[in-house]
């Protein structure tokens, strides 16, 4: 079925008795009531149990539960602009959130602060996953040499190497990939030299009391040390989630090795933060307590673990139990997930994506090289399964799935400071098997899909840092990567045109009010439909709202993402829910007057992805948005559940 266009650009028009007549809150709603009575009532939680495909009025009325929402709220709205939100003419705010409880009422509040007695983080903790506060004693690292590897299973040599040929057969397409040195990435190309002053010498202007983020990263072996230098700066020192594993006791150099480039590459990019690292993803994101140890609280995870090498060719095309589970851990834990598209060609020449990109709710990386063009053995290939996972090995029962991936970042580097100091160069790795005398060389080369998904965690995890206002936000990050690219990537593309064809950059997404000249708006609306919405239109439902536009800012981007349950996919082989985002240009705020008729109609059809995005140029005094809820499956075990992010971006 064809959906809506899904972006409207109506030529600029001023209404008689303008918007500063009748007030209007951020919902677009008019006599907005500020101080609406907070009410309080307990609700019994213990039925939560294991959500389930269930149609009874019991579990529907519970289903709340699975948008993480607590004290009796039924829906929360959020907002919050570096910038400011300009809620009156002469005093503009970051923060702005809005709570529907269950009886009825609601509280609608603005924050000057994060923190403090009258903070948004106050509010926001009382209605949704706390946001750590607590400080914590510095946590036991665990530090290793250059190799875990079984001795008495393989020999093991490392050498050093002069990085004086930077091209090299490229270990996963019939050609030669030429690397850059990754400092000529972050800096010229990835733009870290916006944030190196304010944000990278520590003089950031963060909620100190939050205290840091941390990164989960999925792994299949322990990281190692890949040189052999003495500046603490290059040690390997994380935090071991699960001390008591046992899958780390063997393992092989592939896997060590694809543990320690990743680990290598998230710490040169999230320097302030703490990483974890365990074979599984824990069961609630938090740190860990055992020995009396704590670390700071995970908001990020990093899934660039390799393929069950049992996953027949045409079952590894399409939806699976790991993408199921992702989706539904996300869901109810909210963080957020950034997987490896995966490497094309690696195996079965078959294109398809790792097993966990194909998750609707991980934001899903590809690789960029140095000239901005997409590494040709990026995977992007997915299905959904309409008779559910593992019923589809023949081409004639499956749906379309998302576009993966949703971003790409940069990959195909080496990391060297050259002559001058020799020993932070990597070294060049040697592993020979004792039982058959095979040979494993691993050159000092980052590539794959596994380093532009690392370097974007990094990224994330630096946003977070100085935003806290994301964290537990997924949805809105992933708005958020979406709409704020900056960097573009040249056509034409090797399989299909990508989600969208920008990159972000460290400008565009570290950002703070005192530092960054690019803009964002973002928001989110988490729990009841029918709580969250402003206005039905062929029966419809939807949320308007208005913007006005910032001084000097004429060049938009805007990105809607939301959430979905894993079980509905797994289920039914196709998203849940489906969204559009309509954006009018307006000299008034008038949210009731928008229609389908206004002229200047532009658009694209996109039925199939749990996010849109579209761009465009104004100049009017307000922007304003529609988002209609086109489709919310009654089949869903989330249904009138509503987990939706939106930013608004600028940079220029």
């Amino acid at each position: 079925m064809n959906k809506k266009a899904t972006l409207i650009v109506a030529l600029s028009c001023v209404y008689a008795g303008a918007a500063n007549s009748v007030n209007y809150d951020l919902l677009g709603r008019r006599g907005s009531k500020m101080n609406s009575p907070m009410v309080y009532k307990n609700i019994d939680y213990s039925k939560k149990g294991n959500k389930q495909l269930v149609s009874s009025l019991e579990n529907r009325v519970l289903q709340k539960q699975a948008s993480g929402l607590t004290g009796n709220v039924d829906a929360l709205v959020g907002a919050f602009c570096n910038k400011g939100l300009d809620y009156t003419a002469n005093f503009a705010v970051p923060y702005y959130m809005k709570r529907y409880y269950a009886n009825g009422s609601d509280q609608e509040d603005f924050f000057v602060s994060f923190t403090g007695r009258y903070g948004y983080l106050t509010a926001s903790n009382n209605s949704f996953i706390p946001i750590s506060r607590e400080s914590y004693n510095e946590p036991s690292y665990t530090s290793s040499g250059e190799t875990r590897i079984d001795q008495n299973a393989y020999t093991f040599s490392s050498t050093n190497y002069a990085f004086s040929n930077n091209e090299m057969a490229s270990p996963y397409f019939n050609e030669s990939i030429k690397y850059s040195a990754f400092y000529n990435i972050e800096y010229p190309l990835s733009k870290r030299a916006s944030i190196a002053l304010w944000y990278d010498a520590g003089n950031y202007n963060v909620c100190q009391q939050c205290g840091d983020v941390g990164v989960y990263m999925v792994a299949d072996a322990l990281p190692v040390k890949l040189n052999r230098d003495t500046n603490p700066a290059r040690d390997v020192k994380y935090i071991e989630y699960s001390p008591w594993e046992w899958n780390y006791t063997l393992p092989t150099p592939e896997t060590e090795m694809l543990s320690s480039r990743t680990y290598s590459v998230l710490k040169r990019s999230a320097r302030n933060s703490v990483v974890y690292v365990g074979s599984s993803t824990p069961q609630h994101p938090a740190h860990p307590s055992w020995m009396n140890v704590q670390g700071p609280q995970i908001y990020v995870g990093l899934h660039n673990r390799k393929d069950a090498s049992d996953i027949d060719k045409e079952r590894a095309k399409y939806y699976s139990d790991a993408a199921r589970n992702l989706d539904n851990y996300v869901y109810n834990n909210r963080t957020v997930e950034i997987a490896a598209a995966g490497n094309y060609w690696a195996r079965f020449n078959s294109g398809h994506l790792a097993a966990e990109a194909h998750a609707a709710n991980a934001i899903t990386v590809g690789a960029v090289d140095s000239t901005g063009s997409i590494a040709k053995y990026t995977s992007d290939e997915s299905k959904y399964c309409d008779r559910g996972i593992g019923n589809c090995n023949d081409l004639a029962s499956y749906n379309l799935a998302p576009t993966k991936p949703e971003i790409y970042n940069f990959s195909q580097f080496y990391m060297s400071k050259e002559t001058t100091y020799p020993e932070m160069n990597d070294r060049k790795r040697t592993y020979k098997k004792k039982s058959d005398n095979t040979t494993y060389t691993y050159y000092p080369y980052y590539d794959g899909t596994e380093t532009a998904a690392s370097y974007t965690a990094g990224m994330v995890a630096n946003l977070l840092a100085v935003n806290p206002f994301y964290r537990w936000h997924p949805e809105v990050v992933k708005a958020l990567l979406i709409a704020s690219g900056d960097v573009a990537m040249k056509s034409p593309y090797p399989h299909k045109t990508p989600a969208t064809t920008k990159m972000p950059s460290y400008y565009s997404t570290v950002f703070d009010g005192d530092y960054s000249q690019y803009y964002h708006y973002s928001r989110y609306w988490i729990g009841n439909i029918d709580k969250l919405k402003t206005h039905i239109v062929d029966n419809h439902k939807e949320i308007r709202f208005s913007v006005k536009r910032p001084e000097g800012k004429t060049n938009f981007s805007a990105a809607i993402a939301w959430l979905v349950s894993g079980n509905d996919i797994a289920n039914y082989g196709l998203l849940p829910q489906d969204l559009d985002i309509i954006v009018y240009e307006r000299n008034s705020d008038d949210i009731n007057s928008i229609t389908n008729s206004s002229v200047g109609l532009v658009g694209r059809f996109s039925t199939n992805n749990p996010f849109e995005k579209v761009s465009f140029t104004s100049n009017a005094k307000y922007l304003l948005f529609r988002i209609k809820i086109y489709r919310d499956d009654e089949r869903s075990e989330n249904h009138g559940q509503l987990v939706l992010g939106f930013d608004l971006a600028s940079g220029d």
